[in-house]
């Protein structure tokens, strides 16, 4: 039996004891790490409560995703960065973003304490594990919440889902349905296929494919930085036409603890409260030069072939164009694929040679608390959308250090 006790929030983040909070009664009752919603005036919701969705029983499995641009052109993921200036404190958050917090055992002794590692290892793109299917027709499936409540899911929703493509539990149960005939995506949190075929899940965000692409500050979604699942992933058709037009998802192994920036609308950031914060956009600076990869394990270069380093030369112009946005924590610097890009297109050691020191960070903006502290009037109903584009503001001067002691009291089992 372990007992854990610990302070690991920064002095700022414990001064909440008066926050002005405006809430619908559904959204008081949301669990840890859920909640919030976008504009559902066009959901088809019937008389019992359940979201239905227009199927077409004889529409054939494997309906492709469309490769077209989400979201409108105001949108942050469809913005062109590469004239933009760099953030004063870029150097500082890149630093402080590459500690990697973990826990270790102290000698001859019950106590386990928190450490922070810098981690220099290169750049990585998932393409099968903590990335997401995204998937669209299929035969109508039944979604069954397994929570009270569910952020936009209501009772049951019927999607078109195919048979030969599941949520993997193990990486978070991350899945994204298309509804093609609704220009709308659902993500899904902890979802799971059930023996009666039916998939559950914990948490549902619906997402307008021509909106903003993001949620008022306070809005939780299927990623703890609240943003889409889907948004920013490196697609097939892109990497074979050799142009990525949006920005790309990135994760950092230490985002800011308790603070984040537009568009992310939450933060699961643990890192130093001067680190990147989740939302933040960072680019690959112009002088860069793409090193050819090594092997982490080994340290022997990478071959690639010619379809590869097409593919990769794409991603790195996008990085340059568009750069990338924070949008979760990792081990290492990570980018995502969309599952169905398979290592016959990209085995994801492409850009090794690249590491955190390579990127700069853009100015990042109004910040915000998460939760939020005392001063906060948060407004947050499931109608709630962000009408614009994040502010500009000045970036948030260096605050204390988190309590970084981690206190464990191992008994005998």
């Amino acid at each position: 039996m372990v007992h854990v006790s610990t302070s690991l929030r920064s002095p700022t983040l414990r001064r909440r004891t008066h926050v002005m909070l405006v809430l619908t009664a559904a959204t008081a009752l949301l669990l840890a790490g859920c909640g919030g919603s976008d504009d559902t005036s066009n959901d088809n919701t019937s008389a019992g409560g359940n979201v239905v969705v227009t199927v077409d029983p004889n529409e054939a499995n494997n309906v492709v995703v469309p490769e077209r641009r989400f979201f409108n052109d105001s949108s942050p993921w469809n913005h062109r960065i590469d004239s933009l200036k760099v953030d004063p404190h870029s150097d500082r958050m890149i630093h402080f973003a590459q500690e990697r917090v973990g826990v270790t055992e102290l000698p001859n002794s019950n106590v386990i304490t928190q450490v922070r590692n810098l981690v220099d290892d290169g750049l990585y793109i998932n393409t099968y594990r903590w990335t997401v299917p995204v998937v669209a027709g299929g035969r109508p499936t039944q979604l069954v919440c397994r929570q009270l409540v569910c952020g936009d899911g209501s009772n049951t929703t019927t999607l078109n889902i195919p048979d030969d493509v599941d949520p993997d539990p193990r990486y978070d149960g991350w899945y994204t349905v298309f509804d093609t005939s609704a220009s709308v995506a659902y993500d899904l949190w902890r979802a799971r296929r059930e023996d009666d075929d039916t998939i559950s899940y914990n948490f549902m965000r619906k997402w307008d494919l021509n909106g903003p692409g993001y949620s008022a500050p306070w809005t939780e979604a299927a990623r703890g930085s609240g943003l889409p699942l889907f948004a920013g992933l490196i697609r097939p058709g892109e990497l074979q036409s050799g142009e990525i037009q949006h920005a790309l998802a990135i994760s950092v192994p230490g985002p800011a603890v308790g603070i984040f920036v537009q568009p992310a609308s939450s933060t699961d950031g643990n890192g130093r409260p001067s680190s990147i914060p989740e939302g933040a956009r960072i680019r690959l600076k112009r002088d860069v030069v793409l090193p050819k990869p090594r092997d982490p394990i080994t340290g022997k270069l990478i071959k690639l072939t010619k379809a590869q380093q097409r593919m990769s030369d794409a991603i790195v112009a996008c990085l340059r164009t568009y750069g990338a946005i924070v949008v979760d924590r990792a081990a290492v610097p990570t980018l995502y694929a969309q599952r169905n890009v398979t290592d016959t297109m990209i085995k994801g050691n492409e850009l090794q040679g690249l590491t955190l020191n390579d990127f700069e960070v853009l100015p990042i903006g109004q910040t915000y608390h998460y939760p939020p502290e005392e001063d906060d009037v948060v407004l947050v109903s499931p109608s709630t959308s962000p009408s614009g584009q994040p502010s500009s503001s000045s970036t948030p001067s260096p605050t204390s250090s988190p309590t970084s002691t981690l206190t464990v009291e191992v008994s005998p089992s």
